[in-house]
């Protein structure tokens, strides 16, 4: 009997929990890189939380280090975008935002001539708020709300 109420008791603390879990940060990071057509261009592997700290009841930092792998090469994207603008069709909504002409220019200049499955490591911190709706990760340009 007194296992099960130390058992109850450890999981409702645990429910009340203040902070995401890896899986939560993991989960919202992740749709965050691959939003916009990201999805298209490359994927997310070895995820892993390195640290975090609790900001505030509402605000969790997160430090991440994942790798992104290159589905396609700079050749096949910039490829697709001039037959795209040939063809005078708006570009696949898939591909949306991050295969334009400029977001194409971006991708070169930051890595070079990549071929498909070219991965490129990243670290960040990364902010999460929680919502009614859960945890949701502040993107740059929201960031300025946080501070007031």
């Amino acid at each position: 009997m007194r296992a099960l109420i130390i058992f109850l008791i450890v999981v409702l603390l645990s429910a009340c929990s203040l902070k995401p879990s890896e899986s939560e940060i993991k989960s919202q990071v992740v749709a965050n890189i691959l939003s916009d057509g990201g999805s298209d261009i490359f994927e997310v592997q070895n995820f892993q939380k390195v640290d975090g700290f609790e900001k505030d009841k509402r605000t969790y930092i997160a430090n991440v280090k994942y790798e992104l792998v290159f589905k396609k090469s700079i050749k096949e994207l910039e490829v697709f975008a001039s037959q795209s603008i040939k063809k005078g069709n708006k570009f696949e909504q898939g591909m949306g935002a991050m295969v334009s002409t400029f977001a194409i220019l971006a991708l070169k200049l930051e890595y070079g001539n990549f071929e498909a499955g070219f991965r490129v490591p990243k670290e960040e911190k990364i902010v999460l708020v929680k919502t009614e709706n859960g945890w949701h990760v502040v993107k740059e340009d929201e960031k300025s709300w946080l501070s007031d």
